[in-house]
Order: structure tokens, then C-alpha cells, then sequence
């Protein structure tokens, strides 16, 4: 499975002279969310592929939406109601047992589950190392957020290039980084957190803060580029152990409401988090204050702690990022937030 742009940009045809044969489908995701609708749509492509060649491996190329529906894409039941699939003739599982379960209406049943290995294409999501893949299920009004939540989410290999997100337009840069950015500094005021993700995560977001500005201004940077693909690995890592907390949690809302990227909807919410996680934990603040090292030469004296929350922004808006809800149209951002503080995601945040 491969995101679109790949065929344009000469990396099918690249893989098909390198893998010949061995090649049995190349199945292109178009650009957009994941959804339920869509993992139906490619299971009833890959799965036959599946069923015809027995332990062939899925490999999922592309960013966060294609690495997402490859994992629910993987997840063959061995028994459930079978169908005859239009395009191939051959019987197949129906994705209805699948949906079922990450509605939580019944169990997960058996799975043969396709061997899948991961290549993201942008920096953020961190999809290729964490157990998760959000799925708008669009069968309802409004639509509903999903969460693929178990260990079979994970990937069986990842392979991290950073020459791959040379592919990436500004936009989708900046958005991806904001997400790896986001990660990271919910892992650090995380109430799962631990010694290893408090590492990772400020390693993360002080290589954000710092790579992503030279990427926006030279994209052909291959050390900054590199800079960000492994921030975006180490704020998976991170994440992976400790889970996301406020900023996700109001995120989801607004990609839905105003269709904002996904890295936008979660770096609005992250000086109002940083503010109320600020002075709950001496770990959390000194941790903070690494990363707000980082950039206390713009923003003034480094014992004036009131500036911390601004750390991210300051660098954020040197690229045209706002880190104000109201920028995007949110003018309710304090009620969200205090709403958010008692769900499970928000009850992460050290703050809740």
C-alpha cells in the first residue's frame, strides 16, 4: 500500500524493477483521513492479494493516514462471514467483523494477521512504532473517533529514511513536525511517563524547535531533515510508553469541525497545557526547562519562568504557526479545555 504521490514520483517503478515477481499488488491510498469507510475499501483489495499468496508481507508506504489504514488493513478475521469480492472472484473475510470490534460492539476474533512493514514518508505521526491508528468512522453523524488499541497495531519493521520526506510539501512538513512536537511534550507532563520517554521526549522537542525552521527554509537540508525524521522517532517512542493527553484529546474536534490539519489542531493547545502542567511536578518543570533552554536566547531571561509556556510559540511562530485557538477560529478555548481535564486522555496530563 502506497500513498498516491508515489507513482509520480518514480518510486513505484523503482520498487517494481527491484522486487519483480515478488511484487503482487501495488495498491495506491489517495490523500485524506483515515476513516472506516476507506479501510473497507482496501480490504477488500488486499485481502484477496492476502488470501492468494500466503505469508506475503503488507508494506505500507506513505504518511500517518496510509500507515494507519494498513494496520486495520492487516487484520484478517480467519473466521467470520465470508464474501465473494467483485474484483477478484475469490471469498473473503467481511471487514463488518473488524468494525465491529473497534466500535466495541463485540470481541476481536481470531486474526491472520499479514506481516506488515512500515515506511513513513513525513516526520510526525510516529505511527510506524506505536500500537495506535485513529479511524473516523464516518458511518455516523457526527462522525466518531476510533482507536485501533491493541498490540497487534504494531508494526513487524519500520525502515526510517529521512531522503523520503524530501517528497513532502511545506504544509504537510510543518504540520507532521507539529504532531512529533505535540507528542513529545505530552509525554514529558504525562502521568505515565517514565525516565526513558523523559529522555526521548525532550531530545524530541528541542530537535523540532530547533530543525524544523532550517527545513521550512532550505528543504534539500539533509542533516535537518535527518534531525526531524529521528524526533519524530524518539516522540513515537516516547508516546508509545506514556500515551497522548489534552492537546490530542481537543485536537480530534477541531480536524473535524474546520477540517484543520491534525499537527495545527494539536499545537494550538500546547502553551495552555505547558501552563497548567507548569508547577505540578519538580520532574515535569525540570524537564520543561531543558527544553525551554533551547530557545532562552529569544526569549529573554532564562529565571523569568513565566516565559516557559511561550518557548514553543516564540520558535513556532518564527514559521508562521500561530499557537492561539482563536487563530483558527476556536473562541471557546478555555471551556474545551476544562471539559477535556476529566476525560481519560486529558486524566494523562499531570495537570487533571
Amino acid at each position: 500500500m502506497a500513498f498516491e504521490p508515489a507513482t509520480a514520483l518514480g518510486w513505484r517503478a523503482q520498487w517494481t524493477a527491484a522486487l519483480g515477481q515478488r511484487l503482487r499488488a501495488w495498491i495506491e491510498v489517495p490523500d485524506g483521513l483515515s476513516s472506516m469507510a476507506r479501510c473497507r475499501e482496501f480490504s477488500e483489495q488486499v485481502w484477496p492479494v492476502l488470501e492468494a499468496n500466503p505469508g506475503a508481507v503488507l508494506i505500507a508506504l506513505g504518511g500517518g493516514a496510509t500507515l494507519d489504514i494498513a494496520k486495520l488493513v492487516r487484520c484478517r478475521p480467519v473466521q467470520a462471514r465470508p464474501q465473494i469480492n467483485p474484483r477478484s472472484g475469490l471469498r473473503t473475510a467481511s471487514f463488518d467483523r473488524v468494525a465491529d470490534a473497534l466500535r466495541g460492539r463485540a470481541p476481536w476474533l481470531d486474526l491472520d494477521l499479514a506481516p506488515l512493514w512500515m515506511v513513513p514518508t513525513t516526520a510526525g505521526t510516529g505511527s510506524e512504532v506505536t500500537r495506535w491508528a485513529p479511524v473516523w468512522d464516518t458511518d455516523f453523524e457526527p462522525p466518531k473517533k476510533r482507536s485501533l488499541d491493541e498490540a497487534f497495531g504494531y508494526a513487524d519493521c519500520a525502515f526510517v529514511a529521512p531522503f523520503l520526506t524530501r517528497s513532502c510539501p511545506a504544509g504537510v512538513t510543518r504540520d507532521t513536525a507539529l504532531d512529533a512536537l505535540s507528542h513529545a511534550l505530552e509525554a514529558i507532563w504525562n502521568r505515565h511517563a517514565n525516565p526513558i520517554s523523559d529522555a526521548l521526549a525532550v531530545s524530541a522537542a528541542c530537535k523540532v524547535l530547533t530543525a524544523l525552521p532550517v527545513v521550512l527554509q532550505d528543504p534539500a537540508n539533509a542533516k535537518a531533515r535527518s534531525a526531524l525524521s529521528l524526533a519524530s522517532l524518539e516522540a513515537g517512542f516516547a508516546f508509545s510508553q506514556t500515551r497522548t493527553a489534552l492537546a490530542h484529546a481537543r485536537s480530534y474536534a477541531v480536524t473535524l469541525e474546520q477540517g484543520t490539519p491534525h499537527g495545527l489542531a494539536c499545537v494550538m493547545w500546547l502553551p495552555a497545557a505547558w501552563a497548567l502542567a507548569q508547577g505540578c511536578d519538580a520532574r515535569v518543570d525540570g524537564l520543561l526547562e531543558q527544553v525551554f533552554a533551547q530557545q532562552a536566547d529569544e526569549l529573554g531571561d532564562p529565571r523569568d519562568k513565566s516565559h516557559y509556556p511561550r518557548a514553543p510559540q516564540v520558535r513556532l511562530n518564527s514559521v508562521g504557526v500561530s499557537c492561539d485557538p482563536a487563530s483558527y477560529g476556536v473562541l471557546d478555548a478555555d471551556r474545551r479545555i476544562q471539559a477535556v481535564l476529566s476525560s481519560a486522555r486529558g486524566r494523562n496530563c499531570i495537570a487533571a
